[in-house]
């Protein structure tokens, strides 16, 4: 009787010494993603309530403050330098949280979510806790999973959907103009027929649509440039003028759908990329006009493609 007695205390000693050895007094959960987006598009998710929401929208339940998933509430308590500092709470746990972004490369960053959770010294609190980790680390891993695949699509952050690709184009004519307001459709494509019909007269055709850069000089004074791919080079005049474009130049593009107003500001958001993207420009942006503007007034239908060459 004594050595049954003695053997089930061996058993709770061992199975008490083991829960001291196998489980800390404070638990550390953690989950890290490696993310094809620059450190400056993950810090604008996390610093943005609203994007959070989005990109947790389809996943977790949103509340006035806070979202829940997988049996845990979380809320955003406070922003900090590119991150944040987030409470969790459930049934078990009460605990704060930080998620950080780490820059690897500069087209690629790390997100780093880390909860300590203190299970004091009393073995079934350890226990309890210790399970509760288990679940808190399954519900953090599924919402990184979510900002992983929201990062890597620019859509989602910049308003706008971006390649890099390629230059093909090697011959450019152009030509430069200057106009007291914005230019219009027919003083565009007064140019374009410039170019065009001395293309043709000196045996060149167009290897793609026209293009087109604007500039705002002060309120009364605007500069246009339009210009046309070619197939080869031709004799330069007084007012157009042959580029050449090296081909394999790197170029980021957008295709749009819209007027003026949606270019402009697609502009601007491209300019927000190309910054975050650590790119720099060795020439001027360009719109390429897909659609003939001429033949088509109403903007909503007008197709630009923005190009920025980059290095």
């Amino acid at each position: 009787m004594k050595k049954w007695i003695f053997g089930l205390l061996f058993i709770a000693v061992i199975a008490i010494g083991s829960i001291y050895i196998f489980i800390p007094g404070d638990i550390t959960v953690s989950e890290v993603r490696n993310i094809k987006t620059f450190r400056a598009a993950v810090a604008k998710l996390l610093t943005s309530k609203e994007k959070i929401n989005q990109c947790f929208g389809n996943v977790a339940t949103k509340t006035d403050s806070s979202f829940k998933y997988k049996g845990f509430t979380f809320s955003i308590s406070k922003i900090i330098f590119n991150g944040n500092v987030i409470d969790i709470t459930s049934d078990a746990i009460n605990v704060q949280s930080n998620l950080i972004p780490l820059e690897m490369t500069t087209d690629s960053s790390s997100l780093h979510w880390v909860a300590a959770i203190h299970a004091g010294s009393n073995p079934f609190n350890r226990i309890k806790y210790y399970y509760a980790a288990t679940k808190l680390k399954e519900s953090m891993a599924g919402l990184m999973d979510e900002m992983k695949t929201y990062l890597e699509h620019p859509l989602n952050i910049y308003g706008i959907e971006v390649t890099e690709i390629r230059l093909k184009d090697s011959v450019l004519i152009s030509t430069k103009s200057n106009s007291s307001h914005e230019p219009g459709v027919d003083e565009i494509y007064k140019q374009v027929k410039k170019l065009q019909d001395y293309a043709a007269s000196q045996g060149a055709a167009a290897t793609n649509s026209p293009m087109l850069n604007v500039r705002q000089v002060d309120s009364s004074h605007f500069e246009f440039m339009v210009g046309l791919p070619v197939d080869k080079k031709i004799t330069e005049t007084t007012d157009i003028h042959i580029k050449f474009m090296p081909p394999g130049g790197k170029m980021l593009i957008t295709e749009i759908k819209g007027g003026p107003n949606t270019i402009r500001n697609s502009m601007k958001l491209f300019d927000i990329y190309k910054e975050d993207a650590k790119k720099t420009s060795p020439a001027i942006p360009f719109e390429l006009l897909i659609t003939n503007r001429a033949t088509v007034p109403d903007t909503s239908k007008w197709i630009t493609r923005l190009y920025y060459p980059v290095m």
